[in-house]
C-alpha cells in the first residue's frame, strides 16, 4: 500500500520508514528535518553519526533495491502544499510521527514551548484536514504518548481507550457513561499530545476519520534489524538532558565512568518499548486499522513498566557502575502506582513484545562503546527545572528551526 511516514527522518520515524518499506509498501517521508536543527542549535548531537535523509534513502536502495521518496515540508504551516501531496500519492494509510517530542525541551523557554504547541496541533489537524479533503477512507495513525495521563498516584489499571464511567445525578439517580480517563499532562509536549487527543477524537465523530492513536511509552534501544544494516542506516542514539531517554543516559553514563544520576527516589513509574517492537506495533496498527466507527482506537504501545530506580539497578549491576541521586527538576509525584492495560496489541498479533530482561542491552551498550570518543559528559546533567522554568525568550532556537 501506499503509505506517508509524516516525520519520517526522526527517532521513531526512520526506522518505521524503513521496516515498512522493507515488507513492500511503497514509502512516502515528509519532514522538515527539524530535529537536526535543533540538534545543532542545542549543539547536543546523537551519539551515534546522523547521514543526511538524501544518503539515509540512497543508502537504502543500494541495499533493498527499494525506493523511498521524500518531500521537505513543513506541515504545520503549508497546508496547500500537503494537501497536493495527499492528492498525488494518494496514501491507504498516513503514519504521523511528525512532533516535536522532547518534554524538557518544551519546558526550556516560551519559545520552545509555543513551538511545541503550534507544531504538534497544526500539523495533526492539516493532516486530519488533508485527509477529510481528498479521501476519509485515508487511514491515520497518530504516535501519541502514555505521558498524557500524567504521573500521579492511581489505583487503578488505566484502561486503552474508553471505558464506563459512573456517578450519580442531581437527582440521585445512578448513571453510566463510556468516557477516557482523564488525562494529567505535566509538560507542554504532554499538553500538545492531550491537545491532539480531542482533535482526533472529533474529527473521527464527525467526519468519520479511521484513526489509531498509539500512546507511546519511553522508547529504548538504537537499533532495528533495518537501520543496524549499515552505518548510513543508522538511528539516533540521544542521551543529553533534552532528548536522552532515561536507559540511554544511564548507559552512556555507565560507560563513560560516570555516576548513574538518578532524579530524586527514582521511584517514579514510567512506561517503556524497545524500538524494533515500536515498528512492529506501528505495522500492526497500520493493517488493521480502527475497530469501531467513528470511535478513536486508542492503544498503549507500551511492553513493561518500571521505576526509573529499578531501571538504574538494572544498569548499575549489569556494568558496574554507581548510582547518584540528584535533585528532580520535573513536577511530578516521586512516587505513584500505575498500571497500564496493553492487551490490544496481543489481539492483532503480537504476543510478546521484549522488556529490559531479554538482554537486549547489548546493543546499547555496543552502540556506546564504539562511539566512545562522541561522548560528551557536559550535556547530560539537567539543566530545565521544571518547578522553577524560567521562561527567558530564546530567539536563536526559534530562527535555528525557522531555518
Amino acid at each position: 500500500m501506499n503509505i506517508i511516514v509524516a516525520g519520517g527522518d526522526g527517532f521513531c520515524g526512520w526506522p518505521t520508514a524503513l521496516h515498512l518499506s522493507n515488507l513492500g509498501h511503497n514509502i512516502l517521508i515528509i519532514d522538515n528535518l527539524s530535529r537536526r536543527s535543533i540538534s545543532r542549535e542545542l549543539q547536543y548531537e546523537s551519539l551515534t553519526k546522523i547521514y543526511s535523509i538524501h544518503e539515509r534513502i540512497e543508502k537504502w536502495r543500494q541495499i533493498s533495491g527499494k525506493t523511498i521518496s521524500f518531500r521537505n515540508m513543513d506541515i504545520a504551516n503549508d497546508y496547500a502544499m500537503l494537501v497536493e501531496t495527499v492528492s498525488v500519492f494518494d496514501p491507504t494509510c498516513i503514519v504521523h510521527l511528525a512532533a516535536q517530542r522532547s518534554a524538557p525541551y518544551s519546558m526550556m523557554s516560551v519559545e520552545a514551548g509555543n513551538y511545541t504547541l503550534t507544531n504538534n496541533v497544526l500539523t495533526t489537524n492539516n493532516i486530519l484536514r488533508a485527509i477529510e479533503h481528498h479521501n476519509k477512507a485515508i487511514r491515520l495513525v497518530n504516535l501519541g504518548s502514555i505521558g498524557v495521563y500524567g504521573y500521579e498516584d492511581r489505583n487503578f489499571v488505566m484502561p486503552e481507550g474508553k471505558t464506563a464511567l459512573s456517578g450519580v445525578d442531581s437527582q440521585n439517580d445512578k448513571f453510566t457513561i463510556a468516557g477516557q480517563i482523564p488525562l494529567n499532562p505535566t509538560s507542554v509536549y504532554h499538553l500538545s499530545k492531550s491537545h491532539i487527543a480531542s482533535l482526533l477524537n472529533f474529527y473521527a465523530q464527525n467526519f468519520g476519520i479511521n484513526i489509531t492513536d498509539l500512546y507511546q511509552g519511553i522508547v529504548w534501544g538504537t537499533q532495528t534489524q533495518e537501520t543496524g544494516i549499515a552505518d548510513e542506516l543508522s538511528n539516533r542514539f540521544d542521551y543529553d538532558e533534552i532528548y536522552g531517554t532515561v536507559l540511554n543516559r544511564f548507559v552512556v553514563q555507565s560507560q563513560s565512568g560516570m555516576p548513574i544520576s538518578v532524579y530524586g527516589r527514582g521511584e517514579q513509574t514510567r512506561a517503556f518499548i524497545h524500538i524494533q517492537d515500536t515498528v512492529r506495533c506501528i505495522e500492526a496498527a497500520v493493517n488493521s486499522g480502527a475497530s469501531i466507527d467513528n470511535e478513536v482506537e486508542v492503544i498503549h504501545q507500551i511492553s513493561e513498566t518500571r521505576t526509573v530506580k529499578s531501571v538504574a539497578d538494572y544498569v548499575a549491576k549489569l556494568m558496574n557502575g554507581t548510582i547518584n541521586h540528584v535533585p528532580n527538576p520535573r513536577e511530578e509525584a516521586e512516587e505513584h502506582r500505575y498500571e497500564l492495560e496493553h492487551t490490544k496489541f496481543k489481539q492483532l498479533g503480537l504476543e510478546r513484545l521484549s522488556t529490559l530482561d531479554d538482554n537486549l542491552l547489548d546493543e546499547i551498550q555496543n552502540s556506546v562503546y564504539k562511539h566512545l570518543d562522541r561522548i560528551d559528559k557536559s550535556c547530560i546533567a539537567p539543566k530545565v527545572n521544571w518547578k522553577n522554568a524560567n521562561h527567558k525568550p530564546s530567539i536563536e532556537v526559534v530562527d535555528a528551526i525557522a531555518s
